[in-house]
C-alpha cells in the first residue's frame, strides 16, 4: 500500500478544522503545546474540587480493594474465582498508598487528591496521541480541533480524572495506533514498533478487556495487508506483555495464567441480563448524545469516511462498537474508550466533506452556529463538572465523621429508599457493614469472627436502617457486638417525622450535631428529576448517652 501522506486518498483529507470551511495560515494555528496547557488546567481543577466518586466501580472496585489490601484484608483474594476487574489497575493504587502512608499521609481526601491528579496528567496523553494521530493523518488544523474535543468535551476532563479504566485504557491503545500509523507511513520499515505497539495493546488490555477487540482491528487489517511478519510480531508483542503482566498476576494470587480472563468471559456469559440492558441502538444513542447534537450527526458521518484513510482505527473501532451493541450487558461508560477515535476520524472525515459540500458552502452560517454552540455547551459544562462534589451525601458525612475520636459505630438510616453501599475508605479506618460482616460470603473477615486476629482498636462498625428492616432487627444487630453506635447519619428529607420516630425508639436521646447540603451538580439532578434523584440532605446526629 503507498504512503497515505502521498496518496489521492490522504489528499481529500486536508480539509481545515475551521467550522466555516476556510483555510487559515498555519503561523494562527494553536500549538499542541497551548492545547496540553488548556487541557491541563481544567483537569487539575476537576483533580482538586471535583471530589467524590462517578460510579460503584471506580471506587469499590478500585479505592476500596486497594485500601484493604493495605490494611491486611484478603478482598477479592479469598474468593473462589478471580475478580472481573484490573488487577493490575488495583496494585498500582496499593503501591501508591503504600508510598503515601509511609511519608506519613494517611488522610483520605489528600490520597484522593494525588490520585485525581496522577489521572489527570496522565490522560493528557490522550490529548498528545489524538493530535497527534491526527496531524498525521490529514493536516495541522484538523489537529487543533481533535486537541481541544480532547481537552474540553465536557466528559473527558470530568472522566479524566476518575478512577474509570475504561479511560485509564485509552493512552496505551492510542500510543499503540500511533507507532503502527507512523511506520505503515515510513519509508524504511521495522518490525519492532509493531511488537511494542502490540505490548501497548495488551496493557490497555489489561487495565480493559474489551480493548482487546481494538487491537484485533488493526490485527485484521495487518492480515488483509498480507503483511505477515508485521502481523506475527504485532501477535507476539501482545501475547509478551500480556503473558507478563496479566498471566504473572494470575500464577501469583489465583491459579493459572489467565484465569482472571477465564473468569470474567463465563461470568459475563452467565449474567449478560444480569444488568442494565437495552436494545442494539443503545450504545448509537450515547455516543450521539455524549458528543452533542447536531455535532456528534456530523463526527458519526465523518468517521464512515475513513475506513480507507486510517481502516486500522477505523475497523478497530467499529469491531468494538458493534461487539458493544450486539452484548445485552450496555452500561453507557462501557463505550467511553472508543470516543476519541470517533472524535479523531469524525473530525478528519467531516472537514473532508465539507470542502467538497454544496449545502454546507450556502449554509456557512448554520454550521458556525452548530459548532458554537457544541463549543459553548462542552465549556460550560466541562467546567461546571470540574467543580462538581459527585456523590457528596455518601462521601462528606464519612470525612465528616472520621475527625471524630473513639467511635466505636455509626447507623445509617435511609428512609424508605433503598440502602446505598457505603464508601467507609473515607471513614479513615478499618471499617464493616455490620450485615456484610456477619455473613461474611467472601471470607474476608473469618480470622477477626473465629477469634484468631482482633478487630483494630479503632474498628467502626457500621449498622444500616431503610424501610425494610425493622428497627427490632436493628437493635437486635447492635446487641450482638460490643460495637455500640455513637452517631446516626439520617439521608434524605422525605417523612423524616415517620423516620424520626423509628430513631428514637431506638436512641431517645438524639442531637443534631451537622448538616450537609447537597452539591450544585444534585440539586440540578433532583430540579430535573425529582423521582429518580432524591433531595439527599444529610443530617448527623450524636447518640448522647444518659
Amino acid at each position: 500500500m503507498p504512503s497515505t501522506s502521498k496518496s489521492s486518498v490522504a489528499k481529500a483529507f486536508t480539509a481545515d478544522a475551521d467550522t466555516l470551511g476556510e483555510q487559515p495560515q498555519e503561523r494562527y494555528l494553536i500549538p499542541l503545546s497551548v492545547i496540553l496547557v488548556i487541557a491541563f488546567v481544567i483537569r487539575m481543577l476537576a483533580a482538586f474540587f471535583s471530589r467524590g466518586y462517578a460510579f460503584s466501580d471506580d471506587h469499590f472496585d478500585v479505592i476500596t480493594i486497594a485500601q484493604g489490601w493495605l490494611d491486611g484484608l484478603p478482598l477479592w483474594l479469598n474468593e473462589p474465582m478471580p475478580p472481573r476487574h484490573s488487577m493490575l489497575y488495583v496494585l498500582l493504587h496499593y503501591g501508591l498508598f503504600y508510598v503515601m502512608e509511609a511519608l506519613g499521609i494517611f488522610s483520605p481526601e489528600v490520597k484522593m487528591t494525588v490520585v485525581r491528579v496522577i489521572h489527570g496528567l496522565y490522560s493528557l496523553l490522550i490529548v498528545y496521541f489524538g493530535y497527534k494521530l491526527t496531524e498525521r493523518l490529514s493536516n495541522k488544523a484538523n489537529a487543533r480541533l481533535v486537541g481541544l474535543m480532547l481537552a474540553l468535551v465536557w466528559f473527558m476532563p470530568f472522566m479524566s480524572v476518575r478512577n474509570l479504566v475504561e479511560m485509564v485504557c485509552i493512552p496505551p491503545y492510542m500510543a499503540a495506533f500511533y507507532l503502527l500509523l507512523r511506520q505503515d507511513q515510513a519509508t524504511q520499515k521495522r518490525l519492532m514498533p509493531y511488537f511494542w505497539a502490540g505490548a501497548l495493546f495488551a496493557l490497555s488490555f489489561t487495565f480493559r478487556y474489551h480493548t482487546v477487540l481494538l487491537g484485533a482491528g488493526a490485527g485484521l487489517v495487518i492480515l488483509y495487508r498480507q503483511q505477515w511478519k508485521e502481523a506475527i510480531t504485532l501477535l507476539v508483542g501482545f501475547l509478551v506483555a500480556a503473558t507478563l503482566i496479566q498471566g504473572t498476576i494470575d500464577i501469583i494470587f489465583f491459579d493459572y495464567p489467565f484465569h482472571s480472563i477465564v473468569a470474567y468471559f463465563l461470568y459475563n456469559t452467565e449474567h449478560a441480563y444480569g444488568y442494565s440492558t437495552g436494545p442494539v441502538y443503545r450504545f448509537a444513542l450515547t455516543v450521539l448524545g455524549f458528543l452533542v447534537p447536531p455535532v456528534s450527526a456530523f463526527l458519526v458521518m465523518g468517521y464512515f469516511r475513513t475506513a480507507r484513510l486510517a481502516p486500522a482505527l477505523f475497523w478497530g473501532g467499529l469491531i468494538f462498537f458493534v461487539a458493544h451493541s450486539l452484548f445485552p450487558n450496555k452500561q453507557e461508560r462501557f463505550i467511553l474508550p472508543m470516543l476519541p477515535l470517533v472524535m479523531i476520524l469524525g473530525v478528519i472525515g467531516w472537514q473532508s466533506f465539507v470542502q467538497t459540500s454544496g449545502f454546507w458552502h450556502k449554509r456557512r452560517k448554520l454550521l458556525a452556529a452548530s459548532w458554537g454552540f457544541f463549543w459553548v455547551l462542552n465549556i460550560l459544562a466541562a467546567v461546571g463538572l470540574a467543580f462538581t462534589y459527585t456523590k457528596k451525601s455518601r462521601v462528606a458525612p464519612l470525612v465528616y465523621l472520621s475527625e471524630k475520636q473513639n467511635m466505636d459505630a455509626v447507623v445509617l438510616e435511609f428512609g424508605n429508599h433503598s440502602v446505598k453501599t457505603p464508601p467507609l475508605f473515607y471513614l479513615n479506618r478499618i471499617s464493616a457493614d455490620y450485615d456484610l460482616y456477619m455473613i461474611d460470603d467472601d471470607m474476608v473477615w473469618e480470622e477477626y469472627l473465629n477469634g484468631k486476629k482482633p478487630l483494630p482498636e479503632e474498628f467502626v462498625m457500621i449498622y444500616t436502617l431503610n424501610g425494610d428492616k425493622s428497627t427490632a432487627t436493628l437493635d437486635s444487630a447492635i446487641q450482638t457486638t460490643p460495637y455500640k453506635p455513637d452517631y446516626v447519619v439520617v439521608v434524605g428529607t422525605d417523612e423524616m417525622e415517620e423516620r424520626m420516630a423509628r430513631l428514637n425508639s431506638v436512641f431517645p436521646n438524639l442531637k443534631l450535631e451537622h448538616t450537609i447540603t447537597p452539591s450544585l451538580y444534585d440539586k440540578v439532578l433532583h430540579f430535573l428529576n425529582p423521582r429518580v434523584h432524591k433531595d439527599e440532605r444529610v443530617q448527623i446526629y450524636e447518640v448522647v448517652q444518659k
